[in-house]
């Protein structure tokens, strides 16, 4: 009996799954395309907030200079403190889902938050090292690869399959103990022959 092997990494920040990450997410329905409307959303956000910031000091700049300890003075610096912080906690507190690879003895169960995918072993042609390089000038932008990254900076596997390109992303010593696990899985096996 084969006991099932889990290979897991720990979730990290990152700005893309806050609130307005996620939300985009789920409207656009593409993770690229997500990723890119989420970093002008954040810019046009980031833009709209220094410009009202400006607009609204230029405004009551006389009174705030005039009486510093004010109830204008109070309200303006309590709604400016009152936008920054909701736009950091709607726009810029998200953290990444962890990756989990679970080794059974029919194949590979990856999880990474809702996505999920279960790979025969049958089903994988081939397991390689991937230069982070590469993925993202190629594999990242090819829309059958699915990827379940930890740090695309890190060290990558890639699967070859029919359905397309799967690429992994966990811990270095995780991803060589499952590249060394893929081998030997994978590893063609030959007839044996008698020598006489």
């Amino acid at each position: 009996m084969i006991v099932p092997r889990t290979f897991s990494t720990p979730r990290r920040y990152h700005p893309g799954y806050s609130l307005l990450g996620r939300w985009l997410r789920r409207r656009v329905g593409d993770a690229r395309q997500a990723e890119a409307v989420f970093i002008v959303a954040l810019a046009g956000i980031g833009l709209g907030v220094l410009l009202a910031q400006y607009g609204a000091w230029a405004l009551l700049q006389p009174a705030l200079t005039a009486d510093p300890t004010g109830p204008l003075a109070v309200v303006f610096w309590g709604v400016q403190l009152c936008v920054f912080t909701l736009v950091g906690l709607t726009c810029l507190l998200g953290f990444q889902p962890s990756v989990e690879v679970i080794c059974t003895a029919s194949g590979l169960s990856m999880r990474q938050g809702e996505r999920h995918l279960t790979l025969a072993y049958e089903a994988i042609d081939d397991a390689e090292p991937l230069a982070p390089l590469l993925f993202h000038r190629h594999y990242r932008r090819y829309a059958a690869t699915r990827a379940f990254v930890y740090r695309p900076t890190g060290a990558l596997l890639l699967l070859h399959t029919a359905d397309g390109p799967v690429v992994l992303g966990l811990l270095e010593a995780d991803l060589t103990a499952l590249h060394r696990h893929l081998d030997a899985r994978l590893a063609p096996t030959y007839p044996q022959t008698r020598v006489a």
